[in-house]
């Protein structure tokens, strides 16, 4: 029997706009591999709520620095979470928002 997880997170894009200012959120929250795909802050926003909704699905809460875990994307665009097979990742952007859902199964 597969049992599955699911974590949802949402997020305005003007406050990460405001924290990526400060260097320390920064190297708190994302990886050098995820600023570089990154050229906006939507873009940004989105990983964020990618590894709230990962921390939700787990149904642990941050139990570690955001920075530890690495959504990364495809040739296609698709997000993934680097290094955990059994997981799905979507993250959308409308307006001032960005939104991610994260699939966990076993």
């Amino acid at each position: 029997k597969i049992m599955f997880k699911i974590g949802t997170d949402i997020i305005r894009i003007s406050r990460i706009e405001k924290s990526i200012a400060r260097n320390s959120f920064i190297a708190s929250v994302f990886t050098e591999k995820e600023l570089e795909y990154a050229k906006k802050a939507e873009t940004l926003a989105g990983i964020f709520a990618a590894k709230e909704a990962y921390f939700k699905a787990l149904g642990t809460g941050i139990n570690s620095r955001l920075n530890r875990i690495e959504i990364l994307h495809g040739s296609s665009g698709k997000p993934y979470l680097n290094g955990v097979e059994n997981a799905d990742v979507s993250i959308s952007h409308d307006g001032d928002f960005a939104v991610a859902t994260v699939i966990l199964w076993e």
